[in-house]
């Protein structure tokens, strides 16, 4: 849009992005941290989830009392996050995966099976790389458990539950009961058993277990992190959230400053622009949701995880109606602002040089897409050898608890219209207006944009500030320099493209290939949008001044 500034060749700032994104994962083998965060985010199942659900049933069937033919079964992904974080902020990875990696992962599937008719509801993780069954719990619903069923312990519970420790695989001699002992025995009662040998750091190995009626129906190893990590954990967690929050609101006084603007400017504003943007990105966002369904059922109770997960979904489909109506007045609102700035930040159909702005819009955001994704890797790269930044897997947010996992890269589009609608094109608009200042109009937004993307596993919570502030400030200069359409396309080839990544990297070749795909999928957007404006758009007309000249007059008659 502006003018104002020369910037150095698209070209070689992409060639500068792969240079520098290539030249990391190469040094990140030989650098301790950067190759332990790496290996805590890319846990790969070489278990299909058929095979889990199948392991799962038959230890059901032989040690839960299930007896029904088509039991309701799922299976998700699941991580131990909290003692992932843990080992990490303490060094002590590595050594855990050495010694208990392969008996208690830190990821593994868990197979929920529901009993019909009975309320019945077991959880069971296994393995995803041996289909070992780790641990188990048995619960119910709130309707079933007024039936006073597994009333009672049975006489011979301490024998029941030193057998079921031998049978996984741990010596009961070893074991210490530290609560829940034969004085607080009772229906249903928690015992937990201390390891007096094995313990990680100054977390030390318990089994929790319960036993009703001669059956175990709750069977857990853990290693209870110490208070002072929770605490520390918690008051990231809590900033992490302040920050979301505070985004939050200042993006809502952005809407209903567009909102005011929409009203006063209502017999100038053309209702249809950005119309097909919003239906894109709530359609796309609404589709993701119910794609992510399996990923709602990650964090459930005892008893059926499906109303819980159900319930979440439609709050969350609600949640993005405001948002698509945040995005389509940032759209109306922030046009309406550059307009009178005697700028157009984006062409339309109806505009003869639609097409080939979209064709070059597409390409410069691939030139800056590369050249992000580099600068991007490089601070990954500085954040975890220089100021110990680690991540832990989230099961809400990965690719193996969605249901057709390769619709998962559409959401690159929903992120950058909607983010660059509200955050670049309004709020650079806004902040513009009253600080006059080119800098601060980028740098405010994208703060602001920036808190909100605090709240993924990445600690300290505050590296993600910096980062996802850094990248704001890039699109932003790519926005005031080439306009909106190539901050999208720039913004939709970055999150295309890792999310292409996190496709390909399952193990899946069905996935690879679907993720291989995605890589392109903005360029082959970019093309076929110019390729049919050059077909059914409209045509070039010719100045008019030559459309008004009369027809050339007859030659003058030869004189005699």
């Amino acid at each position: 849009m502006s003018k104002r500034f020369k910037e150095p060749s698209l070209l070689l700032l992409a060639v500068i992005g792969c240079l520098l994104y290539f030249g990391v994962n190469l040094l990140s083998p030989y650098m301790e941290d950067a190759e332990r965060m790496e290996e805590v985010t890319e846990g790969v199942p070489s278990v299909t989830k058929e095979q889990a659900a199948g392991a799962a049933l038959g230890f059901a069937r032989e040690h839960l009392g299930l007896t029904a033919a088509e039991p309701e079964t799922i299976v998700i992904y699941q991580a131990v996050k909290e003692r992932s974080g843990y080992l990490q902020k303490e060094r002590l990875y590595d050594d855990y995966q050495k010694r208990f990696g392969e008996k208690l992962p830190l990821e593994f599937y868990e197979v929920e099976i529901g009993e019909p008719g009975t309320g019945l509801t077991h959880y069971i993780q296994v393995n995803y790389t041996n289909r070992r069954i780790i641990g188990w719990e048995t619960g119910r619903s709130a309707t079933a458990r007024s039936e006073g069923v597994f009333s009672e312990p049975a006489p011979d519970a301490e024998a029941v539950i030193r057998k079921t420790m031998a049978d996984q695989g741990y010596a009961p001699d070893t074991l210490a009961l530290v609560s829940g002992g034969s004085d607080a025995t009772g229906p249903n009662t928690l015992r937990i058993y201390r390891s007096k040998e094995d313990s990680i750091g100054s977390a030390p190995l318990e089994l929790h277990v319960k036993e009703t009626r001669g059956r175990i129906t709750l069977f857990r190893p853990e290693f209870p992190v110490p208070d002072t990590f929770t605490a520390w954990k918690n008051a990231q967690d809590d900033t992490a959230s302040l920050m979301t929050w505070i985004s939050m609101g200042l993006s809502t006084v952005m809407t209903l400053t567009a909102f005011i603007l929409v009203i006063r400017g209502r017999r100038d504003i053309r209702f249809g622009r950005g119309l097909i943007l919003t239906l894109i990105f709530a359609g796309v966002y609404v589709l993701n949701n119910f794609n992510m369904l399996p990923a709602f059922r990650t964090e459930h109770g005892s008893g059926p995880s499906e109303p819980q997960a159900v319930f979440y979904l439609w709050f969350v489909n609600i949640f993005v109606l405001f948002m698509a109506v945040s995005t389509y007045l940032s759209l109306l609102a922030g046009r309406q602002l550059w307009l009178r700035r005697g700028l157009n930040p984006w062409p339309v159909w109806s505009d003869a040089s639609f097409g080939d702005s979209v064709r070059t819009a597409m390409v410069r955001g691939y030139l800056f897409c590369l050249f992000v994704l580099g600068l991007q890797q490089v601070m990954f790269f500085a954040a975890a050898e220089l100021f110990d930044v680690w991540a832990v897997s989230d099961p809400a947010d990965s690719v193996y608890n969605m249901r057709v996992p390769g619709v998962f890269p559409l959401m690159a589009w929903a992120a950058s219209i909607s983010e660059e609608a509200v955050y670049r094109l309004l709020g650079i608009a806004l902040v513009l207006a009253v600080t006059r200042s080119r800098f601060l109009a980028v740098l405010l937004p994208s703060i602001i944009w920036a808190m909100s993307h605090t709240q993924y596993p990445i600690y300290p919570v505050y590296t993600r500030l910096i980062e996802v502030t850094v990248i704001g400030l890039i699109f932003g200069y790519v926005f005031l320099r080439y306009g909106f359409l190539t901050a999208i396309f720039a913004h939709a080839a970055m999150d295309s493209i890792l999310m292409g990544l996190s496709l390909m990297i399952t193990g899946s070749s069905v996935n690879t290939a679907i993720g291989a795909v995605y890589l392109l999928v903005p360029a082959l957007a970019g093309w076929l949008l110019s390729w049919l404006h050059a077909r059914f758009g409209p045509k070039p007309k010719p100045p008019r001044a030559l459309r008004e000249l009369p027809p050339d007059p007859l030659p003058p008659a030869p004189q005699p």
